[in-house]
């Protein structure tokens, strides 16, 4: 059926044969490579970046609360922990973390009761054994295996925060909490020392830069006066569909401030989708730009092969028909290279999906190259290409329709 089409004779004879026009040649074979590398590239680049979103998603679901209750003027009704969800209650300050040293960084304090503790903790090892099984770690840190055990007065500090001041497991802090900052020179400041007594890392920003943990029930006792204290429940989900629905009856019960994972995380996120938009519009811009050639191409056939046309008009070949036979022509070079490109950029992704790549450096948060395709993504945008496509080759074929056989054909004799 291919052999038999017009339209892909015609390519063969006027544009691919060696015989045709060097020039219309090498830039058909240039418009060709160029909408095949840039539809790939579209495609992988966006798969790895979903991919990079799916694992920021998956830690901040295993580890950061799905639903956060705050007790603001009322106390708040006792909630217990059930077949569908798990309770932890909390407490959190807004501390100054200060080293022997004399070196200060801001920090945000959590404390749970020992129980909350072990279940976080089991949270961040099932999610470590988990990417380990997946090929997403290159260096397993064998701590999160041992349970831990806060007594009075230890604390347990992101390593971001660790490394920021230089401080080490057993290292004796201060922690002050922030509103001293407008006590005067004759006020002293409450306080309470702390020892570390471990370095988590979670792969989160926001927590290895600014997590300290404490129990609630042994420490910090001096400071549960500050007027930075937040109390309530966090919540862990075991299906998170029902999130919404769960939110719904928490308030119905009387829980006021319930705040979802969602809405903790949207500044995240929505700098996560912006990135992605933007990368994807220039990447998009430059495929448009490289694929424009294909104008180029059909334009230079308008003007060097007229006396063509007129002679097919003159067999009995009609407007409409010589029309779509160039249309045609222009779409044979711009769909091969769509279709082209879609499939290396499709398979790659799924490739890097099933096997990511461990290429780089442990200090980064994520030390694979991961990716995630999405079909319905891929066939929109496969959809609009060619939609554009059409548009493309439409408007320089359209210039069969201005010429006239018997006034042409009449000027060459």
């Amino acid at each position: 059926m291919l052999r038999d089409s017009l339209s892909y004779f015609f390519l063969t004879k006027l544009i691919i044969s060696h015989r045709s026009a060097s020039l219309i040649r090498r830039i058909s074979l240039l418009s060709f490579i160029a909408i095949t590398l840039s539809v790939a590239i579209f495609f992988l680049v966006l798969f790895v970046m979903n991919g990079m979103n799916a694992n920021i998603k998956t830690r901040i679901l295993a580890l950061d609360p799905h639903l956060t209750i705050v007790q603001k003027e009322k106390p708040l009704a006792a909630l217990e922990s059930n077949s569908d969800m798990s309770v932890v209650a909390f407490e959190s300050y807004d501390l100054m973390l200060r080293t022997i040293d004399g070196q200060f960084r801001g920090t945000s304090a959590v404390g749970y009761d020992q129980a909350g503790i072990s279940f976080w903790f089991k949270q961040l090892k099932d999610l470590k054994s988990t990417q380990q099984q997946n090929a997403q770690l290159s260096f397993y840190d064998p701590s999160i295996d041992v349970d831990l055990e806060l007594q009075p007065n230890e604390i347990a500090v992101g390593i971001d925060l660790a490394r920021s001041l230089g401080l080490l497991e057993g290292d004796v802090v201060t922690l002050i909490p922030a509103e001293s900052l407008l006590l005067s020179t004759m006020e002293a400041p409450v306080f309470e020392k702390a020892t570390i007594r471990r370095i988590v890392t979670t792969d989160l920003y926001d927590l290895d830069s600014k997590l300290l943990f404490f129990n609630k029930e042994h420490s910090i006792k001096s400071l549960r006066s500050s007027p930075s204290k937040i109390s309530g429940y966090h919540l862990w989900l075991k299906d998170i569909g029902k999130m919404e629905q769960t939110r719904v009856q928490l308030e119905a019960q009387g829980f006021d401030h319930v705040e979802t994972w969602q809405q903790k995380n949207s500044d995240l996120f929505f700098a996560l989708f912006m990135e992605k938009t933007m990368i994807g519009v220039f990447l998009g811009l430059a495929g448009l730009i490289a694929s424009s050639s294909i104008l180029t191409v059909l334009a230079l056939i308008m003007s060097q092969k007229k006396l063509d046309i007129a002679i097919i008009k003159t067999l009995g070949y009609s407007s409409k028909k010589t029309l779509s036979l160039f249309l045609m022509m222009g779409l044979w070079i711009s769909l091969s290279g769509l279709f082209l490109g879609t499939l290396i950029g499709v398979a790659a992704g799924y490739y890097l999906q099933f096997y990511p790549l461990n290429i780089l450096p442990s200090v980064y948060y994520d030390s694979s190259i991961p990716a995630l395709v999405n079909p319905v993504f891929t066939f929109w945008v496969v959809l609009g290409v060619t939609a554009l496509a059409v548009v493309g080759c439409y408007i320089p074929a359209r210039a069969s329709l201005k010429i006239e056989p018997a006034i042409l054909l009449k000027s060459k004799h």
